[in-house]
């Protein structure tokens, strides 16, 4: 059977190519990127069945699981008494087994939907759905030649994975009872030439910077930590890209991040609430600009400013059966109405139009706004957490703030230290993130994207006392130091 040509669908394909990665869903888990990343990075993917297995406990109902006497059974070979192990102690191995390699409720009865926890190598699996591209995406970025070199984060990463000596990777070596070469498959990458718009070379610096300072401080000792500054940093740096890719495509005016501290400076909790929404925003915004040039280029329109003949064009643009079924052309129309009677422009009403249709019909199960939210809560930046919680805001955590911090100076470049405002202005350039460092900036930047004038009349005020409470949480992780003069430093181990 011929495939249906479906406008909203191809539209919805191009949208995802432009990004890079696809957000539409909002099953995507630190897991999940990590599994794209790390196997790219290796070249090669290995076959984990048999500790999946293992690690799917019966306690959860499903023909697919095996019973723990079927899993003596099976794996007698490895056990201590063979068939006579006790059954008690299988299952008990197999729950702490479970509770340390699905921390993120990432593995499930079917093993083709499965990501385990990432200690080393011999847990990276094929491709997963969950996935959305975002590992290609970022791997894409490492890997372009930047005066001639790859990020050094690819050889990182490949060295944390290749040591399998950890706590974690040791708990299953007994299991792995075919031979290591038995499980690898080497893999091709897709090499392609991608363009690095501003925003990528943010993240690329990032990376870059993040793996020269877990080098410099010691801590690729630690091959566990490694992989989770990577991840954490890969979690953050796809949330900034789609809030800052408008900016770096179209031109407009970047979204400031404004980081709460603390949560007690009523000021700060308002404009960073709008940060966070007008990140949302951005995404839409960028969708709708990206629909304009697909159509401008197309030039399925003779005259984009005539109502008529983009409502024409919406008459008469293929759909599926089902999007028909489902009203989907009526919907359109209905949309493009709405839109255009706004005072917008006839192009950019029926952009809008579709870009609302797409994630009405296409992609019904998520929106731009949604995997925003998920994504930045996954990478610790957005909360409160919990569903019930009405307003969310960039509410940062602890260990993504050391992150991002490390991702932003390089330390082995200033061993006596910055202070804590040219702290301030590196994140502002690279990320425009704010703190509170530098009042009259910020505040500029803030009233530049229209949330200042929202917010209440002591934010001002309360930029400083936010910088503060910044300088506390990385004076508790060892990145800071306060004198006596009530100066920051920003450093390692001062």
């Amino acid at each position: 059977m011929a495939k249906e040509i479906d406008l909203l669908s191809d539209y919805g394909e191009q949208i995802c190519d432009a990004l890079g990665f696809n957000p539409t869903s909002n099953s995507t888990k630190p897991l999940s990127v990590a599994n794209g990343l790390f196997r790219l990075c290796l070249e090669a993917v290995y076959d984990v069945k048999d500790i999946h297995e293992w690690i799917v406990s019966e306690r959860r109902i499903s023909q697919r699981i095996l019973s723990s006497d079927e899993i003596r059974n099976k794996y007698k070979d490895i056990l201590t008494y063979g068939t006579e192990e006790s059954i008690e102690e299988i299952k008990e191995a197999r729950f702490f087994l479970e509770q340390i390699f699905n921390p993120d409720s990432t593995v499930f009865p079917s093993y083709s939907d499965s990501v385990l926890n990432i200690s080393s190598r011999w847990l990276v699996r094929d491709r997963l759905r969950s996935e959305a591209k975002i590992g290609d995406f970022l791997y894409d970025i490492l890997n372009t030649e930047l005066d001639g070199k790859k990020s050094a984060a690819i050889e990182l990463l490949n060295e944390a994975l290749k040591d399998d000596e950890d706590d974690i990777s040791r708990l299953i070596k007994p299991i792995l009872t075919s031979t290591y070469k038995a499980r690898i498959s080497n893999i091709e990458p897709n090499i392609i030439t991608i363009h690095m718009n501003k925003s990528k070379l943010a993240i690329r610096k990032g990376f870059d910077t993040l793996a020269s300072n877990l080098k410099y401080t010691g801590q690729t000792e630690n091959t566990l930590l490694v992989l989770q500054k990577m991840i954490n940093y890969a979690m953050f740096a796809t949330y900034f890209y789609l809030i800052d890719v408008n900016s770096s495509e179209f031109g407009v005016t970047r979204i400031p991040l404004l980081l709460d501290s603390s949560g007690d400076l009523d000021a700060i909790v308002r404009a960073s609430e709008q940060c966070f929404i007008a990140g949302k925003k951005s995404v839409e915004a960028y969708i709708v600009n990206t629909l304009e040039t697909l159509i401008q280029s197309e030039s399925v329109i003779a005259d984009t400013n005539d109502i008529e003949q983009c409502k024409s064009f919406l008459r008469d643009m293929p759909l599926k059966s089902a999007n028909e079924n489902n009203n989907a052309r009526e919907a359109l129309l209905r949309y493009f109405d709405t839109f255009s009677s706004s005072s917008e422009a006839p192009l950019h009403a029926l952009a809008h139009a579709l870009q609302f249709a797409i994630y009405t019909f296409t992609y019904p199960n998520n929106t731009p706004s949604d995997f925003c939210r998920v994504l930045g809560t996954r990478a610790g930046l957005v909360g409160p957490g919990g569903n019930a919680t009405k307003y969310k805001r960039l509410l940062i955590n602890r260990f993504l703030l050391e992150t991002i911090v490390m991702s932003t100076v390089n330390m082995e470049e200033m061993p006596d230290g910055i202070e804590l405002r040219e702290l301030g202005e590196a994140m502002r350039e690279q990320y425009c993130i704010l703190i509170g460092t530098d009042t009259d900036k910020d505040y500029s930047l803030l009233e530049e994207a229209k949330i200042a004038q929202d917010a209440p009349e002591d934010l001002r005020g309360e930029l400083a006392s936010n910088a503060r409470g910044i300088a506390d949480m990385l004076i508790s992780l060892g990145l800071a130091k306060r004198y006596a003069d009530g100066v920051t430093i920003i450093g390692w181990r001062l």
